[in-house]
Formats: C-alpha cells, structure tokens, sequence
C-alpha cells in the first residue's frame, strides 16, 4: 500500500512555494551572470515573499483587491524581465528557460487572483519560450492553456489594442502565437478555438496571418486537417475583401 502525505494548502500556495524554493539556484546563476542583478534578485525574493504571505491570508485562488498588490505584481515581473535580459546576453539558454518559469508563476498567481497584470511583454516572451521547448502534443496542449488563461486575463486592458502600428504589440504576438501552438498541436478543436480568437483580435490582420500560416502548410510534413484548416480561414478572409 502507498503512504500519502497530507499536503498543506492549496494547489496555489504549493505554486508559489514552488517558486520560492528554486529561487536561490536562480539567484545564484543569475547572479554569476551579471552581478549587478543582485539588488533586483534581493527585491524579488521580498516579493515573492508577499506572493506567498497573500496566498497565507486569502487562500491560493480568489481575487485579492487590496492596494499595491498590481505594483507588487508589476516590480516583480519587471526584475524578472532584467534577469532575463541579462541570460539572453550571456546565451545562457537554461537561465532563460527558468526565468520564464519564474515569469509564467507570477502570470499565473495574478490569474489566479485576478491583479493586474503589467507589464505583459515579459509573460508573453515567457510562454513563447514555454511553447517553442515543447516537443510533444500534451506539451503543446498545456502550453496552448497556459496562454488561452493569459489572454482572458489580459483581454480587458489590452483588447481594444490601439498601437496597431506596431507589430510586436504584445495582444498581437499573444494571439498569433495561441494560434501557432494550437496549429503545432495539431487538434481540430484548439485550433477553432484559437482561429476564432485571433479573427475577433486582429481584424486587420486576418489574412496576411493565413497566407503566411498556409505557405508553411504546404510542407509535406503537415497533417492534412491542419492544412485544410488554414486554407479554409484564408480562403475566407482573402475572398471577404
């Protein structure tokens, strides 16, 4: 017979206490990479620290309503983004591999209860580099909720995406990326799913996205449904202009 632990608190809490004990191996890479993280590093283990002490009070999962707890959210996805940054410029692929959990963590505490989620870049850059490690299905598929979370989460600040001039806009890359994993995981309902939300997202940008998803389509390593997929949405927003 198994002998089970009791476990103490929520699946939320045990998120952030996740986070918590791996931050001193982050610390310390990050750290050897560019020491002048060190006071940026200090301030996020305070934060984390106070994720974790909100989780204590107000349970895992809920919405937290108090004041400053966005500009918490706010600082420490912003040391982050600098650590980030600074494993980037070392081409320290794993640092920026664990950096990105760190960052979809904070993303994930934020749903979870329902702060404000500022900046976004950050968070988007993370769960792009979540879906391109992927390399099975399920993989796929998980990455693929992790995103469809964020964009709901995301949806009432950055849905009205007024700088369409801009092309790395973050509400752009979240939804053209959705559609790409979806794609990658090559299952019917996620991909409508995600179709859908880029076609209501980025109205201008409908057909460019399929005429582009489509040239790729055509390589022979492509399952036929996807292909038809993507030549049905481009034939219908070519032909609608």
């Amino acid at each position: 017979m198994e002998i089970k632990k009791i476990a103490f608190g929520d699946e939320g809490q045990a998120a952030t206490a996740a986070l918590l004990a791996r931050l001193p191996a982050l610390q310390a890479r990050a750290v050897a990479v560019d020491p002048g993280l060190g006071p940026r590093l200090d301030r996020l283990k305070r934060g984390l620290e106070t994720l974790q002490a909100l989780d204590r009070q107000h349970g895992g999962t809920g919405p937290i309503r108090l004041e400053g707890v966005g500009e918490l959210v706010s600082a420490i996805v912003t040391d982050l983004a600098h650590a980030e940054a600074a494993a980037g410029r070392a081409a320290d692929a794993a640092l920026v591999a664990d950096v990105a959990d760190f960052l979809i963590g904070v993303a994930l505490w934020a749903v979870r209860h329902e702060v404000p989620l500022d900046p976004a870049e950050p968070v988007v850059n993370a769960l792009a580099h979540r879906a391109n490690a992927a390399r099975s299905k399920p993989e796929l598929a998980a990455v693929y909720g992790l995103m469809q979370g964020v964009v709901a989460h995301l949806a009432p600040r950055l849905a009205a995406d007024l700088e369409r001039s801009n092309p790395e806009r973050p509400w752009r890359i979240l939804h053209a990326n959705l559609a790409i994993t979806a794609i990658r995981t090559e299952d019917a309902a996620l991909m409508d799913h995600a179709f859908d939300a880029l076609d209501a997202a980025l109205p201008d940008e409908r057909a460019s996205f399929y005429g582009e998803a489509l040239a790729l389509a055509l390589s022979p390593g492509v399952a036929p449904q996807v292909r038809e997929r993507i030549e049905a949405r481009h034939l219908k927003w070519t032909a609608a202009r």
